[in-house]
């Protein structure tokens, strides 16, 4: 096992980071992880959506923070994805799943289990990171970083579904007369391509008079965009 997963950990930092390539990649690396003994769980409700946001995580970062050259790859590797499970698990966010409440986290003590399988504590966790436990000054700023990871979280799931449309939504929001001028394939890009190309040259491109396709863009396709973002959890700040 422990060259199996050097191997894959390898192969998916072969590939550039949005690729189809590194998708399969790191793929094929989740399905071998979930066979691990010690991924962190939970009962709460939305711990799916906490192993989502971890998995994301692992997907950006194994490359650059998981160290190949040492021994025992499995037990490190399950340690590392716990370090950063734990801290999603969503019994830290309000009832409501909205942003965390911050009065509850600063009254969180150190010594409370938020593991209760594994039996793991606030301060065994920071222990095994090598963190700083946090001052009470410094909470804030923690609670600002998870809730900013959080937005980014709904920005990667838009992304995704810009690139699946699995429902047809963008592929089929298009003007009369061009249908290869869809949503889809403006917000790839638009949005996703870097750098993004220019409506002019898009126009020019697919044969669309480009007030025609500016106009498409700005009342259609921003639009289901934003109601989309709505959709997968993103919400504007008052």
């Amino acid at each position: 096992m422990d060259e199996q997963l050097r191997q894959l950990i390898a192969e998916v930092c072969q590939s550039p980071l949005r690729s189809l390539k590194r998708r399969k990649a790191i793929n094929h690396l989740f399905v071998a992880i979930q066979q691990l003994p010690g991924l962190g769980k939970s009962s709460h409700p939305d711990y799916l959506e906490a192993l989502n946001r971890t998995w994301e995580w692992v997907n950006r970062s194994i490359c650059q923070e998981f160290d190949l050259a040492k021994p025992l790859i499995p037990q490190r590797l399950v340690q590392w994805i716990n370090s950063y499970l734990y801290w999603r698990i969503k019994d830290l966010y309000s009832a409501s799943g909205g942003s965390l409440t911050k009065q509850r986290l600063r009254e969180r003590s150190l010594d409370e289990l938020i593991h209760e399988e594994a039996g793991t504590s606030l301060l065994e966790i920071l222990a095994e990171t090598n963190f700083s436990a946090p001052t009470r000054s410094g909470l804030d700023g923690y609670i600002e970083q998870i809730e900013k990871e959080q937005q980014q979280y709904i920005g990667l799931k838009l992304e995704r579904y810009i690139e699946e449309d699995l429902e047809g939504r963008l592929l089929n929001c298009h003007p009369k007369e061009h249908p290869n001028c869809h949503c889809q394939l403006l917000s790839q890009r638009m949005l996703l391509k870097s750098p993004p190309d220019k409506l002019m040259t898009i126009a020019t491109e697919l044969g669309i008079k480009y007030q025609t396709l500016t106009s498409h863009w700005k009342r259609n396709c921003l639009p289901l965009l934003q109601s989309i973002a709505s959709e997968l959890g993103y919400q504007r700040e008052a």
